[in-house]
């Protein structure tokens, strides 16, 4: 559960920073994926795309 619960807090994040440029809502996505690609047990799939959310939104 806790796994799904950054996950959806991550993509309203992410959202929440594409429709308003909020730099808070941007630290705060990063962060959320950041916790999700490091975390055990996360199919490694949704590790590769948290990588990848993390990298696009650094760049």
């Amino acid at each position: 559960m806790e796994i799904q619960n950054l996950l959806v807090a991550a993509l309203t994040h992410l959202v929440r920073f594409q429709a308003t440029q909020c730099q808070t809502a941007k630290q705060r996505a990063l962060m959320m994926f950041e916790k999700l690609s490091t975390l055990q047990g996360v199919n490694p799939e949704i590790q590769a795309l948290c990588n990848d959310a993390n990298e696009l939104l650094t760049a």
